[in-house]
Parts: C-alpha cells; structure tokens; sequence
C-alpha cells in the first residue's frame, strides 16, 4: 500500500527537520537556553500537532486511528489486559519481511512484572525466523 503525506504534513516533516538541524546548532554553541526551547517545540510538533494532521489529512493514518480505537474500545469491553495490533503496509512479503512493533513497556526492569515482551511467531504462514522485528517506539 503506498500513499503519499497533503502537502500540510510535508511542511510539517520539512519544518521539524530543520529545527533538528537548528537543535545541533545551539549544541555546537553550547546556547543551553535556545537548546532546550529548540527541542521543546520539536517534541510538541512531533508529539501534538504532526499526529492530529496525518489523521485529518491522511486516509491511512485516519482509517489506522478508527480501527484502533474501535479495537481498543473492544478489548476493554470484553476486559483484556492489553491490546495487540498488525497492520499489513505492503502487499506483498519481501523474502525477509520487516515488521515495526512499539513496545513502550519493553525497557522495564526484568523482574517487574509489567514487562512485556512481543514476538511474531508466523504470519501468513511464513515462520519467524524468516522476518526481522524492529522496534520503533518503547
């Protein structure tokens, strides 16, 4: 499946691109202030704004929000304990698939007990050890 970002979003990864730059900047001349404010609008255009616009401007990103929020509110109507969700972005396996995953419990300590890990053991009957897991948030 291949879609392309409305031009809103374009701006958007273009303009938070270069605030990256802008961050490495203020490190290079040690300018804390500039630094921290630099990086504060970036996380607040990635976290906030980039997300509302790819729902509202982006067919895959909006039909992905419905069906997970509708997952979601059925899982906690039949009282899961958590919620795992695939989304085929291609059509067609590669030889050696790449599936993303985001784990944000992942980096817990071994012994607590909110720690979770996530494997793939088959999908479409091609057997785990064929395909490469990448994490993508944690």
């Amino acid at each position: 499946m291949k879609y392309f970002d409305s031009y809103e979003v374009e701006r958007l990864r273009k303009l938070i691109l270069y605030l990256e730059h802008c961050l490495k900047t203020h490190l290079a001349m040690n300018d804390k202030v500039a630094y921290r404010n630099t990086q504060g609008e970036i996380m607040f255009l990635k976290n906030h704004v980039l997300p509302i616009l790819l729902n509202n401007t982006s067919i895959v990103h909006s039909e992905f929000a419905k069906y997970a929020i509708k997952s979601l509110d059925v899982a906690y109507s039949k009282g899961c304990n958590g919620l795992a969700l695939f989304l085929r972005l291609q059509e067609d396996y590669t030889n050696r698939p790449l599936i993303g995953y985001a784990n944000p419990y992942a980096n817990l300590d071994i012994d607590n007990p909110d720690r979770v890990e996530i494997f793939v053991d088959n999908i479409k009957g091609v057997e785990a050890d064929l395909f490469n897991l990448m994490p993508l948030i944690s």
